[in-house]
């Protein structure tokens, strides 16, 4: 019979975290039967959906011309995000020899893997052909970051994978042994023993399993970092409002490492409650995964706010439609200020304070920033689209998107799913990595008593409710705002090009009510590349007017025209919008002939580039191929002997 650990029997701590990590596979009572029997419903009912979309077309979502990537969408993004911290904590924990990082790592990298699962067929049911996607083998470019997606996200599966099985080999024999001791299904007790490769706790054996782990926890890291990389070029190499910014990379990488790192949390107090693991997910592992958060947390608040202030400042037409309909008086407008309150400034309060960071506090933050990521991925990709170059309100159009039923009915079956698989595998396998923490018994076990009697902590419901309460009033005041006013003159401005004195000028006349009104200031200026340049301020005569010199030679647009604006400063009784109006009389524009096609990605892959990711890939699959060799040969030495 196969020993789990060396010497693990002859230690009673080992036996009892040996027993405490296996009675998690215990039968389901009630309870559990219902969740799971909730959960295959869900996913049924989506099933359902799918077919009816597939059988009917993509008509029967809200996806058309302009909007063409919806909840589907974003929830790919969202699920590859989150499937980015188990990968990274985990290997990174590994690489650094973090002891704590015991209890995390199984739930981390599981969590990878059913997130990549769930996120990538997430793309299959947004194609209206999924029988096509072999085109994408068949014909892809090497230009399409399309093509490289879906080379970059196999490539991370298969890697996730293998990088968790190769780190519940050890388990197996345990496993093995625990079934045929219950009484379980002979398959069961099968399938453990074919997935332990004959593993058996000798030098050998262990020196295979620490090179095949070791090298995959290195070269998991730079594969998951840039698979989310590839991820935002997609968006980022479309030219599109919003997207096209070099550091949408970085964003999307922090992004995916910020909500995986809050998926992971949420999932560590739903199984420490569920299967009563308070003695190993200790609150030391929610405070130190908190600082993290936290960490990431102010990251992604600089990201956001260096992509939309650039894109504020630049002042592009495009742009600053896609800011007014994201952060104005807008539908959008509210999901985005809702999210920036409760998805980013309310955990980050909830997390900033270390005498206040209690279980419940840092449970509660990780809650709402997943809520709030998925959120935020929506407000990245609808409103863009729905914010074309040419406004398509210029042709009568007014796009608009909202999820269908049959769109809301297979997100949430997305959801399920993911739920279902991962309890699924924790009723599979232990959700804890049991031979990672006998190794750590000892260690633990001085650790426990201390950190039980603080795990109590909680914050105060009154405080928590004081801050959502305080975030829903910050979302709604500003709509609640409604002060009478005094009812003021409403100026009308007329800007014309005249001559006085042989000499071009630009005069405004300033009417109100029919009358001319006199000592008005009124500031003149020109549109710019970077917004309007002052051109001087008038006082207005008796008669109304006010003038200032035309810019003569000032180049214009290609047509030779200049747009001017016309804004009264005083007095302030007077209301009324800037006037502005395109006159001629500028330089015109000579337009620049690019030789080079526009289309959706570069004519020319560059070959050196090319060359560089090919080898890149090589060296990933290659580290793969060592691993399996490492577990070829562990299985050839049960063989021998």
């Amino acid at each position: 019979m196969t020993q789990p650990i060396a010497g693990a029997a002859a230690r009673p701590e080992a036996n009892i975290v040996e027993r405490d990590l296996l009675a998690t596979l215990n039968p389901l009572g009630r309870a559990g039967h219902i969740w799971i029997a909730s959960l295959v419903g869900v996913c049924l009912i989506a099933l359902a959906a799918y077919i009816y979309q597939l059988a009917s077309g993509l008509h029967v979502t809200a996806m058309r011309d302009y909007v063409s990537w919806g909840a589907y969408m974003t929830s790919f993004v969202f699920f590859i995000g989150i499937s980015h911290a188990g990968t990274l904590i985990s290997a990174i924990l590994r690489v650094t020899d973090a002891g704590w990082r015991r209890p995390i790592t199984r739930m981390a990298e599981a969590i990878t893997v059913i997130a990549l699962m769930v996120g990538a067929s997430m793309v299959v049911i947004d194609m209206g052909r999924p029988d096509r996607i072999l085109y994408l083998l068949i014909h892809g470019r090497l230009q399409s970051p399309i093509l490289w997606d879906l080379v970059s996200v196999t490539t991370y599966i298969t890697g996730s994978f293998l990088y968790l099985y190769v780190a519940m080999i050890p388990d197996m024999p345990i496993l093995a042994r625990f079934a045929r001791e219950r009484g379980r299904s002979p398959r069961l007790v099968r399938l453990y023993e074919i997935l332990s490769l004959g593993y058996r706790e000798t030098p050998e054996h262990r020196r295979r399993l620490t090179r095949a782990l070791g090298a995959m926890a290195v070269i998991i890291i730079p594969v998951a970092v840039s698979v989310h990389t590839v991820v935002s070029w997609v968006f980022g190499m479309t030219l599109r409002p919003g997207w096209h910014s070099t550091i949408f990379g970085p964003y999307f990488v922090i992004g995916a490492i910020f909500s995986g790192t809050a998926a992971i949390i949420t999932a560590m107090a739903v199984f420490r409650r569920a299967y009563r693991l308070e003695g190993y997910l200790l609150p030391e592992h929610f405070q130190r995964l908190a600082k993290l958060l936290l960490a990431l947390s102010l990251l992604y608040a600089y990201f956001t706010l260096s992509e939309y202030l650039t894109a504020w400042y630049g002042g592009f037409g495009s742009d600053s439609r896609l800011l007014a309909l994201l952060a104005g008086s807008t539908a959008y407008g509210d999901s985005f200020w809702l999210w920036a309150v409760f998805g980013l400034f309310i955990p980050i309060g909830l997390l900033v304070m270390p005498s206040r960071r209690s279980l419940t506090a840092i449970v509660t933050a990780s809650v709402l920033i997943n809520i709030g990521m998925w959120v935020k991925r929506y407000l990245i990709i609808v409103p863009t689209l729905e914010t074309p170059f040419i406004p398509a309100q210029a042709a009568g159009i007014t796009p608009h998107y909202f999820p269908s039923l049959v769109e809301c009915t297979i997100t949430a079956g997305a959801f399920a799913a993911f739920l279902l698989l991962f309890t699924l595998f924790s009723r599979i396998f232990p959700i804890l990595s049991v031979w990672e923490t006998l190794e750590d018994a000892e260690e633990a076990e001085s650790k426990v008593a201390v950190e039980r009697a603080s795990r109590h902590t909680s914050l105060a419901p009154a405080a928590l409710t004081i801050l959502l309460i305080a975030g829903v009033l910050t979302s709604v005041v500003p709509w609640a705002r409604a002060s009478a006013q005094v009812q003021k003159p409403v100026a009308r401005i007329e800007l014309t090009r005249g001559t006085v004195d042989s000499t071009d000028v630009l005069v405004a006349k300033v009417s109100a009510n029919g009358r001319a009104v006199g000592h008005a200031v009124v500031t003149f200026s020109v549109s710019r590349t970077l917004g309007f340049m002052t051109l001087g301020q008038d006082t207005t005569r008796d008669d109304g007017t006010a003038r200032v010199g035309f810019p003569v030679g000032l180049p214009g647009d290609a047509r030779g025209e200049l747009k001017f604006r016309v804004t009264i400063e005083s007095p302030s009784d007077l209301i009324g919008p800037p006037l502005e109006v395109v006159l001629a009389g500028g330089a015109p524009r000579v337009a620049f002939i690019d030789n080079v096609p526009r289309a959706l990605w570069s004519s020319r892959a560059p070959l050196p580039m090319v060359a560089t990711i090919i080898f890149l890939l090589l060296c990933v699959w290659i580290t793969y191929a060592f691993v399996v060799i490492q577990l070829v040969a562990m299985r050839r030495l049960k063989a021998e002997a």
